[in-house]
């Protein structure tokens, strides 16, 4: 398909992330703040406290909610995804993400999960992240913050590493590496209702959330050029959702909404293995 917003595509290729402003009406705003309130408000409190330096981490298959279908399919992101040169994209995975007033920051990360596979050392689109934040975001309030490029080059973060039980999650020790200024970091703020494209290998944190209101991103998860993924690629992605019997029931529910967006896969390969650590080809 033809890339009419070629500039963002550079630097979504380039820098590991772009910024489309005014994708979410206000009305939608308004919905999907209620949707996340809603959702929030469902969860169990252990998982809040497991999940400190997010706020929340929470599925969209986990309590279904219909905006959250909506706006996976929502018109003016996928117009935005064909801007890129992206008409069929599939679906992964989403989360409502929350800070709380006053939460502490979110660790630095990244989310790529094919770095057994030359793919991830190459800049072909693989997957990629919208975050729609539903208030204005900014330093104080706890926007994202991301290390541009890194998703093609080595970073000093990639030798730092997280383990279950080091105080990250829960972010109970603040002086971890994952927590600190890293070289080259540059703030993201948004407006409601803009979404940020990013690439799943990027470098990426947030501020904490100073103030006495909550953000909250709704994180969507998408394949943009699934078509030309390698095949084994495609298994790994079937197969990571169709295991889930929670997502596999959601797919049923929302199936005359979000159908053309689930991946398929009918092929014999085997996946590729699933490995989040970059290898010594990232440069």
């Amino acid at each position: 398909m033809p890339i009419t917003a070629k500039d963002k595509r550079e630097q979504l290729i380039r820098d590991g992330y772009c910024i489309f402003e005014n994708v979410l009406q206000p009305e939608m705003v308004t919905k999907l703040n209620a949707m996340s309130e809603w959702t929030i408000a469902q969860e169990d409190p252990a998982h809040f406290d497991q999940h400190r330096a997010q706020g929340c981490l929470i599925p969209y298959w986990r309590f279904p909610h219909p905006a959250f279908a909506e706006l996976i399919v929502y018109p003016r992101a996928m117009g935005v995804l064909a801007e890129l040169g992206f008409d069929r994209p599939k679906v992964w995975s989403g989360f409502v993400i929350s800070k709380p007033p006053h939460a502490p920051p979110l660790f630095w990360r990244q989310d790529g999960v094919l770095w057994d596979h030359p793919i991830s050392y190459t800049d072909q689109p693989q997957q990629y992240f919208l975050m729609y934040y539903l208030v204005d975001t900014n330093r104080r309030n706890g926007c994202l913050r991301v290390v541009p490029g890194s998703h093609l080059k080595r970073h000093a973060l990639h030798g730092v590493r997280r383990k279950a039980d080091d105080g990250v999650n829960n972010a109970s020790d603040l002086d971890h590496a994952a927590f600190q200024y890293a070289e080259g970091e540059v703030d993201v703020p948004v407006k409601a209702g803009d979404v940020v494209i990013g690439d799943s290998r990027l470098m990426h944190s947030a501020h904490a959330n100073q103030c006495n209101q909550r953000r909250t991103v709704l994180t969507i998860w998408y394949w943009p050029g699934y078509d030309e993924l390698p095949e084994d690629v495609k298994r790994l992605i079937v197969n990571h959702i169709t295991e889930r019997e929670d997502w596999c029931r959601w797919v049923d529910q929302t199936r005359h909404v979000t159908g053309a967006l689930v991946p398929v896969y009918d092929g014999e390969a085997e996946q590729v293995p699933w490995n989040t650590n970059p290898g010594e080809s990232l440069q």
